[in-house]
């Protein structure tokens, strides 16, 4: 089966950024309350705030006038989006509680650390990359624990760059690519945008063996938004044969 990169979006979620339920929904027509003029279905609004989800981010998140989501679909960019996908399980604990605040926690993620995991799946750096940890921090929806920050120091995303041209994808189950506390700097965010490549965040990636994998993960196409939600898919090589022979 593949594997969903998404939890069941529910309206118990608690916003991981202070902005409320993620979801939420109203009811336009009620099909158990039908007026002569409404028709005979049921239909909803729908909420979203995707930095709660599973989402892209755009270059606009983060730089003034910086591309939108929906600038990849007009420039026919697709190459983050579908394709091969090392999926990265970093061994070990290696949360450090902050002393400024001991209820958040970090993991660093060294250049040596990072290319030491990607060699040990494949022989060379990907064009692709998810990143999570073996021991998966979970909080109560099952999502990657906000308090658990785990990213890339500027060298290791630096190393994803220079290691491969065609670099173009970093996911991470954490709910950010940065973690950067007091401070309005996101260096990773832009290492990673100024090279070209897109970011995917808040993957749910708790059941997902590290490996090599077919990666399907196509955002709405908003226009002038400078993140969407999606629902990513990995796919077995043998998943992607069987289908190929079907």
């Amino acid at each position: 089966m593949p594997y969903i990169l998404s939890p069941i979006v529910s309206k118990s979620f608690k916003g991981l950024w202070g902005e409320g339920c993620p979801y939420e929904s109203s009811v336009i027509y009620d099909i158990h309350q039908q007026s002569e003029k409404s028709p005979p279905i049921h239909y909803e609004s729908h909420t979203l705030k995707p930095h709660s989800l599973p989402h892209l981010d755009a270059p606009g998140h983060i730089f003034e006038n910086g591309k939108t989501v929906d600038s990849y679909f007009r420039e026919k960019n697709f190459s983050a989006f579908y394709g091969k996908v090392t999926v990265v399980r970093l061994k070990g604990n290696k949360y450090q509680a902050l002393e400024s605040n001991p209820a958040l926690s970090v993991w660093r993620v060294s250049q040596s650390e990072l290319k030491e995991a990607v060699l040990r799946i494949s022989s060379k750096a990907p064009s692709r990359i998810l990143l999570t940890s073996e021991e998966y921090p979970e909080d109560d929806n099952g999502n990657h624990d906000s308090t658990k920050a785990l990213v890339l120091t500027e060298s290791a995303a630096n190393w994803l760059i220079e290691a491969n041209p065609k670099f173009c994808l970093y996911g991470t189950s954490w709910k950010s690519t940065d973690f950067q506390p007091n401070s309005k700097e996101r260096p990773i965010h832009k290492i990673i945008f100024n090279h070209g490549a897109a970011i995917f965040e808040c993957l749910d990636m708790k059941s997902v063996p590290e490996g090599i994998y077919y990666w399907f993960a196509f955002p709405l196409p908003l226009d002038g938004a400078t993140e969407s939600p999606v629902c990513p898919v990995l796919l077995t090589e043998q998943e992607w044969k069987d289908l190929s022979n079907d």
